[in-house]
């Protein structure tokens, strides 16, 4: 209740974000910000009463992923790949039991993304353990098949610059995640921990606030931050990396790195804020509407639950 997106017009304050979350939004891992609007009986002093964190989340907690920068606000940092971020996001959610959840995904995704969570219950429930659907609908043969609405969008929404991103930056990502999915699924496993924030956070009967832009608003953005120049530079740098002549992203798998190893690796503060720089090295401008707007979006819709939750 009197919940309202904040103005898209108004870029953050960064010096109304206590510096820890600052710190956090920075590292390059994906938020999932957890605060507690009208806090239950169970925490009625929130100011002198500190939540014991199972043994896994306080690791999380030692190696900087979650932190606690206010007495109602938690904020757990996450990455792409194993069930680790999943399973230390459900944990949370059912400590803490947060009135609000502010997960970094477009709003049009949350339905889907609980759709998807109550077949996969369906599923379980009645023992079907079959991963079939998952590896159709994560193949690369779907992928091609995605690529022409892809271009459509890209093409409608920012023209050459559009299509540009939307079937190599966007399509590329896409396509070097399910070369890796089924090894994921086969020796991590692989869960999402946006699902999984999701499915916690209606157990607990806690407002899912999305916080990210739609597809066709990014590739906007990234029109608008990207010049010709700013094309043939992306250009130039991926080809030099390519060809070994320039360092490539910290975060992409090394060449003989087992999937273990890479996800732990990827949990890696150190990790997250030598990639953070390799973007910013690779492309000011793309970086700044992938990275830096989506984490002042971010940061807007935090401040703003906290507004709530103080008034």
């Amino acid at each position: 209740p009197g919940w309202r997106p904040p103005s898209e017009s108004n870029r953050i304050d960064q010096s109304a974000v206590p510096k820890e979350t600052r710190r956090m939004l920075l590292i390059g891992f994906v938020p999932i910000a957890l605060s507690l609007l009208h806090v239950s009986n169970a925490f009625s002093s929130p100011s002198t009463q500190q939540l014991v964190l199972p043994p896994k989340l306080q690791s999380a907690a030692d190696k900087g992923l979650l932190i606690q920068p206010l007495p109602n606000f938690y904020l757990l940092g996450t990455v792409h790949i194993g069930s680790e971020s999943a399973e230390e996001a459900a944990l949370l959610i059912n400590a803490v039991r947060p009135k609000a959840v502010v997960v970094e995904v477009a709003p049009s995704r949350v339905e889907t993304i609980r759709r998807r969570n109550k077949a996969s219950t369906s599923r379980k429930e009645n023992n079907d353990v079959s991963t079939s659907t998952l590896k159709k609908s994560n193949g690369p043969g779907m992928l091609l098949k995605c690529l022409p609405a892809l271009a459509e969008k890209g093409w409608s929404k920012g023209g050459v610059a559009g299509l540009l991103f939307a079937t190599t930056i966007v399509w590329g990502s896409l396509l070097k995640r399910s070369l890796s999915a089924q090894e994921e699924t086969d020796t991590l496993p692989r869960a999402d921990e946006f699902a999984a924030s999701i499915e916690a956070a209606d157990a607990v009967d806690a407002s899912v606030i999305p916080c990210d832009v739609e597809l066709e608003a990014l590739i906007g953005n990234v029109v608008q931050s990207l010049s010709i120049l700013g094309w043939i530079s992306i250009a130039v740098n991926v080809a030099a990396e390519t060809i070994g002549l320039r360092e490539i992203d910290p975060i992409r798998r090394k060449r003989g790195e087992t999937v273990v190893d890479w996800a732990s690796r990827r949990r890696n503060i150190a990790t997250a804020r030598a990639s953070r720089m390799h973007g910013e090295e690779l492309s000011e401008g793309l970086n700044k509407a992938l990275v830096d707007d989506r984490d002042d979006r971010f940061a807007r819709y935090c401040l703003k639950v906290l507004e709530l939750s103080e008034g």
